[in-house]
């Protein structure tokens, strides 16, 4: 007769009260066990009933937090594994106890804690030992421009959704060339103390201004759905500027010229935002009500602002990556070309990706938006090689 929970509220409830190498993953409400024919249960039946109603949760591997994002960087560097996920046992991976000494002693330095040895052997995942790390909040958030990787050519920028995260570009990495910097700008708001933005125009403002001292080369803007109004804007100032080498791709961004749609675009409520919380695997262990309060108020807040922004006309070239579940094209996803297509000044083209709108960083949809980035810098490379080139022949030996 109990009220149903979501999984993120069973597993909130029990890291209260478990150690959190033993809080499970996956928690699934049911009103009967499913049985076989001998009255055993039936653990073939339970697993697909598991899959039923988590297989629509995304982000289940990329850090979620600065705190998560911090230990994966030092796991990257112990490691040395291409694909480390927060729920991954740090053993699992490679790790033994000479490495898991180096890992203790790392995160002592980051955090300015000491972690006992004996704590990774407990807490062997990234998950669990971000929330041990965040019970005493020593760990100090960074700002809002997250560097993924430095690399050492042209960059990548990826503006957080109406969330306000951005670890959700993190898996990019993985894809893109390997000179290739991959940053993230966050909401300011995420983190205590800090206030929001007013307007569309004024984060892209702002988000200019934390990307002037990485201000040469080409450079590709990048944001899922709400992140590509930003992008756009931050496109077209630079655009606008006399910068050429620079592209937009759009990640499914909606958007309209109906004032009446946009004006349909409303603050949603605690229990709708908790439904999207826990759908992109925001409901970590240890996460406290005052940060789920934060996430609430910037998600609405964000909204709000996209429903009073209009997209100008840009000279930047724009890439529109549409979700388009089962190949299946409607009349919406027309509309939202035609919007872009009259917003482009330059080359504007499609992308056609064969998932829905939350699934394009999800899977093989991730290596295929990473193409599509790097197809981006690889065509500003080459004009930046070409003009380099056209101005080192001297006129008389030009042919």
């Amino acid at each position: 007769a109990a009220a149903a929970r979501s999984s993120a509220d069973w597993r909130t409830a029990l890291a209260r009260s478990l150690p959190d190498y033993m809080v499970p993953a996956v928690v699934l409400d049911l009103e009967t066990l499913p049985l076989g024919r001998s009255g055993k249960l039936d653990r073939t039946a339970l697993l697909r009933l598991v899959h039923e109603q988590t297989s629509d949760q995304v982000n289940t591997a990329s850090p979620r937090d600065h705190v998560e994002h911090a230990l994966y960087r030092i796991w990257q560097r112990i490691l040395l594994h291409p694909a480390i996920g927060v729920g991954d046992n740090f053993f699992d991976l490679g790790g033994t106890s000479l490495s898991a000494i180096k890992m203790a002693h790392e995160v002592t330095v980051a955090f300015g804690r000491r972690l006992p040895v004996a704590e990774v052997m407990v807490r062997p995942t990234i998950e669990a030992l971000g929330a041990l790390l965040r019970e005493d909040g020593t760990h100090r958030a960074p700002g809002s421009l997250i560097e993924f990787r430095r690399g050492s050519g042209p960059r990548v920028v990826c503006v957080h959704p109406a969330g306000g995260t951005a670890f959700c570009y993190l898996p990019l990495a993985a894809h893109l060339p390997g000179h290739t910097g991959l940053y993230g700008i966050q909401s300011p708001g995420v983190n205590p103390g800090e206030d929001v933005l007013p307007s569309v125009e004024t984060m892209a403002e702002a988000y200019l201004r934390l990307l002037e001292p990485l201000d040469h080369g080409p450079l590709v803007l990048t944001g899922l759905s709400y992140g590509g109004l930003v992008a756009h804007e931050m496109g077209r100032l630079l655009g606008a500027a006399g910068r050429t080498d620079v592209s937009v791709v759009l990640l499914d961004t909606q958007a309209t010229d109906d004032a009446e749609a946009r004006a349909a675009i409303t603050a949603v409520d605690a229990a709708e935002f908790r439904d999207k919380l826990v759908r992109f695997n925001g409901m970590y262990p240890g996460i406290d009500d005052a940060q789920v309060d934060r996430y609430f108020r910037i998600y609405n807040h964000n909204r709000l602002t996209a429903r009073e922004h209009v997209p100008a006309a840009s000279p930047a070239r724009l890439v529109l990556a549409e979700a388009v579940p089962d190949g299946t094209d409607t009349p919406f996803h027309a509309e939202v070309r035609a919007f872009w297509r009259r917003r482009a000044q330059g080359e504007f083209r499609v992308e056609t990706m064969a998932c829905d709108h939350w699934e394009i960083l999800e899977g093989a949809e991730t290596a295929r938006v990473a193409a599509l980035l790097a197809a981006e810098l690889a065509h500003h490379e080459g004009q930046s090689t070409h003009a380099t080139h056209s101005v080192a022949v001297p006129a008389g030996e030009a042919r």
